[in-house]
């Protein structure tokens, strides 16, 4: 009996570290849904975060992303105080980009986006917001069409997008006349928005 208690164990332990391996792997193997686009350079991953102050908010931010790391894996349906990881990532993206660290949120929003890349478009939206502080603007435009496509009803993610393409590629007017159009279909030509937008110099 004592002997087959032992086996029992050692096989109950050899399945948690498989578990451990496998869950490593995933964490490890990652490759982000929005690599840097062609001529796009990223120098320096970092900035001056907000919460960068080597000191109480700084903390506020690092435990803030210990807490909502233990809520990954939970069952997904996104009520009560159970969010799903979709949202848990974004929440961490946010949290890095209060400490300034570029690269542990343009991570966390890539592992937002590959739970859903098609048909929520926060994560898409916020990439599009980082890579363009960055300054890799080829990258962020993929971004920011990728949230309009993900959910066209939202009037932010065409505003966004709107406003990016008329800053960073003013000279492409058919990819703005196309973005106003896409807007205009879903929205109308006369939506306070896009109206204000068009009279923006």
């Amino acid at each position: 009996m004592h002997i087959m208690n032992k086996n029992v164990i050692l096989a109950g332990l050899a399945i948690a570290v498989l578990a451990g391996s496998a869950w490593w792997f995933t964490q490890n193997s990652f490759t982000h849904p929005l690599p840097l686009s062609e001529g796009d350079i990223v120098s320096s991953w970092d900035f001056q975060g907000t919460y960068k102050d080597g000191g109480t908010l700084e903390k506020k931010a690092n435990d803030e992303i210990v807490r909502l790391e233990g809520f990954l894996g939970g069952d997904q349906s996104g009520t009560d105080d159970d969010p799903t990881d979709y949202i848990i990532y974004v929440s961490i993206a946010n949290q890095y980009e209060l400490l300034g660290d570029g690269q542990r949120a343009y991570e966390s929003l890539g592992r937002a986006v590959a739970i859903d890349s098609i048909y929520t478009g926060l994560a898409w939206h916020n990439l599009g917001n980082l890579m363009a502080r960055f300054g890799a603007y080829k990258t962020a435009r993929i971004a920011y069409a990728k949230a309009v496509e993900a959910q066209s009803s939202v009037e932010q993610y065409h505003i966004a997008r709107l406003q990016f393409l008329s800053a960073h590629f003013a000279e492409d007017d058919s990819a703005i006349e196309a973005a106003f159009g896409e807007a205009e279909d879903q929205f109308g030509k006369e939506a306070s928005f896009l109206l204000q937008l068009r009279e923006q110099p």
